[in-house]
């Protein structure tokens, strides 16, 4: 093969320098001389084949010996970590399925016991003993810390009339001065507004009675009002000898200061009283959802 390819660059060496002198006469002697500086080329090229391929053969020795010494030094590591995690866990008295497995280690590992001690046959070679780091169960589990619960604060609130309020006309805000609930302080019954100490959502409830004193029937509506902007609204109506109840929920995102209260209607005075007592309350609730 090699004096193929040998007789091959020779032959188109030869053409090249017959065209490139334009004739087609050439003496022995150049002949020759064309020869020998071949010849000397391809000895050339054949140092530079001959030293690369040693340099390739090198190379992959290296590189077997490495993968080698690699796999040889994370088998250690695990066998490491596999003996040390061989623990009897909980009460620490050992059962059928721990003492099958213990022994089969033992087993697998060269290790013969008995009764007063164990005793170590010669360590067989890293390469030649078998892999059981994937086939045995860890006696005792490896759990997470917990993540730390941030701290929630808690807003809620609820008031109602102590008695009848009467109705005070259009645009009023009204101050529900019982307060059962008021998680985070934030509402205030001397002025019957819940100034948001957080932003969030919020949920909000309110419920009225109507009484009714004419012959004729009694109405009126309250507004949930969020930072001057009229957020909801519910309607009374009383006929004679009747009482009328509505209430109203809402679910608002509101900014930190931001003020909500209940106010009657902006635009209608209605009629009637805001009826509370034992039987029915008046009231105002809120609760931040998150």
């Amino acid at each position: 093969m090699i004096a193929r390819e040998t007789f091959l660059v020779v032959f188109f060496f030869l053409i090249f320098n017959i065209l490139k002198e334009g004739h087609c006469e050439m003496t022995a002697r150049e002949v020759h001389e064309e020869v020998l500086e071949l010849r000397q080329l391809i000895s050339k090229l054949s140092k530079t084949v001959h030293s690369q391929n040693n340099r390739i053969t090198y190379l992959q020795n290296a590189f077997r010996k490495q993968r080698i010494d690699c796999q040889r030094t994370l088998y250690t590591q695990e066998t490491k970590v596999f003996d040390s995690s061989v623990v009897v866990s909980d009460n620490l008295v050992p059962t059928q399925e721990n003492v099958s497995s213990l022994s089969n280690l033992n087993a697998v590992q060269g290790i013969k016991t008995n009764e007063n001690r164990p005793i170590v046959e010669s360590a067989k070679p890293i390469a030649a003993r078998p892999s059981v780091i994937r086939k045995e169960r860890l006696l005792i589990p490896i759990t997470q810390p917990p993540h730390p619960t941030p701290a929630h604060r808690t807003i809620a609130f609820y008031a109602y009339f102590s008695s009848d309020v009467s109705h005070t006309g259009q645009g009023q805000i009204l101050k529900f001065d019982v307060v059962k609930t008021n998680a985070g302080n934030a509402y205030h019954k001397s002025s019957g507004v819940f100034i948001a100490p957080e932003s969030g959502y919020y949920a909000f409830s309110w419920t009225s009675r109507i009484k009714h004193y004419g012959g004729t029937g009694e109405d009126h509506a309250l507004e949930l009002v969020v930072n001057s902007d009229i957020y909801g609204s519910i309607y009374m109506k009383s006929l004679t000898g009747e009482d009328g109840q509505a209430t109203g929920v809402a679910i608002a995102h509101v900014n930190q200061g931001d003020d909500v209260y209940i106010q009657t209607h902006s635009r209608d005075p209605g009629s009637g009283a805001i009826r509370s007592d034992l039987y029915g309350r008046s009231s105002f609730s809120g609760w931040k959802l998150y």
